[in-house]
C-alpha cells in the first residue's frame, strides 16, 4: 500500500461514508419492497384461499341450478296443462249452456204444442 496523506485519507473516508449512506439508503429502499411485497403476498394468499373455497363451493351450486331450471320447467308445463284442461272445461261449459237452453226451448215449445192442442 502506498502511503496516503491525512487529507486523501479523509476524502476517501468521506467518498466510502457517502457509498455506505448510499448502500443503507438502498438496502432501506429494498426492505420497503421487500415488506410490502411480503404483505402483497399475505393478501394475494388470503385472496387466492378465499377463491379456492368459493370454488369448491361451485359445483354444488351448479348442480342446485339445474335442478332448479329442471323444476321451473316440470312447473311451466304442468301449468301448460292445467291451461289446455281449463279451456278445454271452459269449452264444455259453454257447450252445456247451449244444450241447456235447447232442452228449456225444446220443453218450453212442447209445453206451447200441448196447450195449444
Amino acid at each position: 500500500m502506498k502511503s496516503m496523506t491525512p487529507n486523501a485519507f479523509e476524502a476517501t473516508i468521506r467518498q466510502k461514508e457517502g457509498e455506505l449512506a448510499s448502500y443503507m439508503s438502498r438496502l432501506a429502499s429494498l426492505e420497503a419492497i421487500r415488506d410490502s411485497l411480503a404483505e402483497e403476498l399475505v393478501q394475494m394468499t388470503e385472496q387466492c384461499e378465499k377463491l379456492r373455497a368459493e370454488a369448491a363451493v361451485l359445483p354444488g351450486i351448479r348442480a342446485e341450478l339445474e335442478a332448479l331450471r329442471r323444476r321451473h320447467s316440470a312447473s311451466l308445463e304442468l301449468m301448460g296443462e292445467r291451461d289446455e284442461e281449463l279451456e278445454e272445461l271452459c269449452a264444455d261449459i259453454v257447450d252445456l249452456k247451449e244444450m241447456y237452453r235447447e232442452q228449456v226451448n225444446l220443453l218450453v215449445n212442447q209445453q206451447v204444442h200441448h196447450q195449444q192442442s
